[in-house]
């Protein structure tokens, strides 16, 4: 009888140490068989046990799962019968775990436990664990697995943490720090052993992967890891933020491959990480695509509608990030498209480069409106890692010379070019390759080819970076995932600041007399934000102090619109004055 102490933090030795005591599992190809088994009696539990309301203690469960099936179906209808089922179900095993008591708990909260060693189990290969497993012996493997099952299970079922990194990863780095060994001696010996036991039992490549920052991998024979390669340059855009190292960024994308996914992914990694310290801008050419962004920028913009204002707002955005010691992004989308507006409406601009003032005409001090935002954009290129400021720009083209801060070799090599193509437009990829100023290494450009001609990604975007002199990987689909949980995490933030902006605004109307509530109640939201300025101010209130007030964040109003909100409260007499002497509100 295998005896375990009932006292551990949770069911899974019991189980496990239960499942392997009357099989073969010293060789590497038994250990590999015993996992793929153990994953799925685990799910065969799980679905045995999703409707139940008790569940008997882990401490009395037998092994070969077919005894904890038993016990999880018949203990809760009748105690009596439940052991005598279980009985027969142990006898076959002949193994029982502690006494054969029954105590009651909730079947949710010892499943919940062991769905997460399912999804982290199913996160990676039975042969990547098994290989932990042998190197590390069985105490110190369930061990390991019990860290990596740590997270949040998201919407897809998949297990996320804050840190980013998978489940396999972490159980790595607990194993190695417990054995007193580095991450890649243990990696080192993964290698040996994957090469003394060759096996065809998987299709798909596998490896003890390691996510850092500099990458290392123990690759399978001399298969790569294409999942790992993309994660790695992924992280590459986040892992340095703090150390203002990082430049910027730009992803040239096929239609529908996944560049908005991809960077917000690292956008939300670096938001998590960082918090209020991490500031974005998001600029988009689009009106209706700026609530969108709106969920994980600290600000969005449109293009399309006011070209001169979204220029200004981007400038201010660089200087600032430049200014205030934060870690700054800002993230121009389909910039190809965006450049076009920019020029066309910025001719005969002109801008005074310390106070921001417009003009359409040239004056004392001032310059060329669309020279200064082009410079303003190569300066967050070139130097915005110096201030921890990166500059992040999407394009559908492949033409990289119509990026104009990236036009030549030099500047290129100043940030990270990332490209991305579905399986059906690898086309865009092999462009990319054949360009003799983008990869300059003929030999490069070969073993590239070569490798995309390998691959074959499913439904999962192919990328090829400039990271560690050019790779080539495989956008895998917790990527996706990932970007969603952020999405979903950062919406919820956004829409309960705006409920606590409404709860507000709607306390401060309650405190006001009857009459006057009625009135503030039926205004526009011009008219509301006016009457706010000109309370807040001191009586009475010019019209240009109202039109320049603060109050109207990124977008200030033009003269006809704030005319027209004034016009609205004094006809509501809430507010007395003209243009010359200030307007006052009516107490």
């Amino acid at each position: 009888m295998l005896t375990t102490n009932s006292s551990s933090r949770d069911p899974l030795k019991a189980l496990f140490f239960a499942h392997i005591e009357q099989q073969d599992s010293d060789s590497l190809q038994s250990k590999i068989k015993v996992i793929q088994q153990f994953i799925r009696e685990l799910e065969e539990l799980e679905c045995n046990t999703e409707n139940q309301s008790n569940f008997l203690h882990w401490a009395s469960i037998a092994s070969g799962f077919s005894g904890c099936l038993a016990l999880t179906g018949a203990a809760i209808l009748n105690p009596l019968l439940g052991l005598f089922v279980a009985s027969s179900a142990m006898s076959s095993a002949a193994v029982v775990i502690g006494g054969s008591y029954l105590r009651h708990q909730n079947v949710s909260e010892v499943v919940k436990k062991l769905k997460r060693y399912r999804i982290a189990l199913n996160s990676s290969t039975p042969k990547n664990w098994a290989i932990l497993w042998h190197l590390s012996g069985s105490e110190l493997f369930l061990d390991s697995l019990w860290d990596a099952s740590k997270g949040n299970i998201n919407h897809k079922g998949q297990l996320l943490r804050n840190d980013g990194r998978d489940s396999l990863t972490v159980a790595i780095d607990y194993a190695s720090e417990r054995m007193g060994i580095s991450r890649n001696d243990l990696l080192g010996q993964a290698q040996l052993i994957v090469s003394a036991n060759p096996t065809n039992i998987h299709t798909q490549p596998t490896l003890i992967q390691s996510n850092n920052p500099i990458g290392s991998a123990i690759a399978h024979g001399a298969t790569q890891n294409h999942h790992q390669t993309a994660l790695n340059i992924l992280d590459a855009l986040v892992l340095p933020a703090n150390d203002k190292v990082l430049g910027g960024c730009a992803i040239i994308a096929a239609p529908g491959a996944g560049k908005t996914t991809f960077l917000g992914t690292a956008w939300g990694r670096l938001k998590a990480k960082y918090g209020d310290k991490f500031q974005s801008l998001a600029v988009v050419v689009k009106k209706s695509d700026i609530p969108f962004f709106k969920k994980f920028a600290t600000t969005a913009i449109g293009v399309k509608e006011n070209p001169v204002f979204a220029a200004l707002s981007i400038i201010k955005f660089i200087d600032s990030g430049m200014n205030e010691g934060r870690i700054t992004r800002v993230f121009l989308d389909d910039f190809l498209t965006m450049n076009l507006m920019f020029d066309n409406a910025l001719k005969g601009v002109w801008i005074d480069s310390v106070s921001y003032a417009i003009s359409d005409k040239k004056e004392l001090g001032c310059e060329p409106l669309a020279g200064y935002f082009n410079a303003k954009l190569n300066e967050a290129w070139l130097a915005g890692r110096e201030y921890n400021l990166c500059l992040w720009v999407s394009s559908h083209s492949s033409n990289l010379d119509a990026l104009p801060f990236c036009g030549s070799p030099g500047s290129r090599s100043v940030g990270d070019l990332i490209f991305l193509a579905k399986n059906g437009k690898r086309e865009f990829i092999e462009l990319a390759l054949s360009n003799a100023f983008l990869v300059s290494s003929s030999k490069k450009r070969s073993e590239l080819k070569v490798f995309l001609d390998g691959m074959d990604s499913g439904t999962e975007p192919l990328i090829l970076a400039n990271h560690n002199n050019w790779v080539m990987g495989i956008v895998p689909n917790s990527i996706h995932a990932e970007y969603q949980t952020y999405r979903e995490h950062f919406g919820e933030q956004k829409t309960l600041i705006q409920q606590n902006d409404q709860r507000q605004q709607l306390e401060r109307m309650l405190e006001l007399p009857s009459a006057e509530r009625v009135k503030t109640l039926n205004l526009s939201m011009t008219a509301s934000t006016i009457l706010e300025i000109i309370k807040s101010g001191n009586p009475p209130v010019k019209f240009d102090a109202i039109r320049k007030s603060r109050k109207w964040g990124e977008q200030t109003p033009i003269t006809s619109t704030v005319k027209a909100g004034i016009s609205e409260l004094i006809s509501l007499e809430l507010i007395d004055g003209d243009n010359e002497i200030g307007y006052t509100a009516i107490v």
